[in-house]
């Protein structure tokens, strides 16, 4: 029978293969849909990983905690931006996969790590 700290581990490992495998076929694949895909990923997870660290923050015990998770879903808001301005420019949309990929970083140690 599993606790509820195995399931715990259980997410986080789960979470932690799909945060990797994201960004990896974000940076490595050459097709722009693949890429679009990865991105949208990313995103969703930072979002998903932000909502983490605001829930467990509200509590009012971890003020800096809901401070990272505010921002980095700005961040990953904003990048979602930068993405959709950025049509055609390739160099805006490698900033906006950099930001989101260091928002989902931050997130993640934010949310899950601390």
């Amino acid at each position: 029978m599993l606790t509820s700290l195995d399931w715990l581990i259980i997410v986080f490992m789960g979470l932690a293969a799909a945060t990797l495998l994201s960004v990896c076929l974000m940076f490595l694949l050459r097709n722009k849909i693949g890429k679009h895909i990865c991105f949208y990923v990313v995103a969703a997870l930072t979002l998903f990983v932000s909502y983490i660290a605001l829930y467990i923050g509200l509590s009012g015990w971890f003020p800096g905690q809901i401070f990272f998770g505010a921002l980095t879903a700005l961040a990953s808001v904003g990048a979602i931006v930068l993405n959709l301005i950025s049509k055609n420019n390739e160099k805006g949309q490698r900033i906006a996969r950099i930001l989101a990929t260091a928002a989902l970083i931050v997130g993640f140690i934010n949310a899950l790590l601390i």
